[in-house]
């Protein structure tokens, strides 16, 4: 149990998805611009306690844009790792390992606001147009995954 704990403190944990739509034949992913960060990227959030990554994942949207109504696609789950300084009361002040689980998820509604105004605005871009807002490497990755999964028809299946 010590060795758990131990790492719970070196570690914070988020889930988000890569949001997308299809109109006129063209794949659009929505970026949200964060206050905090001042950076573009996805709608995530930490993991909290008894909650299952979707059901982080589908709270943080809803929190971030006001989209409720989401297909996940099946099949699709990609992780990000890498090291920030901690921002919860466990990890504050400390570089620790961030791992942000996302999920790929269709949608036909727009970004209603959020709701603690974190984020300040967001745009539908086709996927070569999003690479352009990520500051991340490795970031753009993952998207280039989502992309060709969606791409690739693979986004049939979908999970409510």
């Amino acid at each position: 149990m010590l060795h758990q704990k131990s790492k719970m403190e070196n570690q914070e944990i988020s889930a988000g998805a890569f949001i997308y739509k299809i109109i006129e034949n063209k794949i659009l992913f929505l970026l949200v611009y964060s206050k905090r960060n001042s950076e573009w990227g996805f709608p995530k959030g930490h993991v909290e306690p008894g909650e299952t990554e979707t059901e982080t994942a589908k709270r943080e949207i809803k929190e971030e844009t006001g989209i409720s109504e989401l297909n996940f696609v099946k099949d699709f789950r990609c992780v990000d790792t890498y090291k920030i300084k901690g921002t919860l009361s466990t990890t504050k002040n400390r570089i620790i390992d961030k791992k942000v689980i996302y999920y790929l998820a269709r949608t036909n509604e727009d970004f209603k606001g959020s709701v603690d105004d974190e984020i300040e605005q967001s745009k539908w871009l086709q996927y070569s147009e999003a690479t352009e807002y990520l500051k991340y490497e490795n970031q753009k990755k993952l998207l280039k995954q989502a992309y060709l999964f969606v791409k690739e028809g693979k986004n049939e299946s979908c999970v409510k």
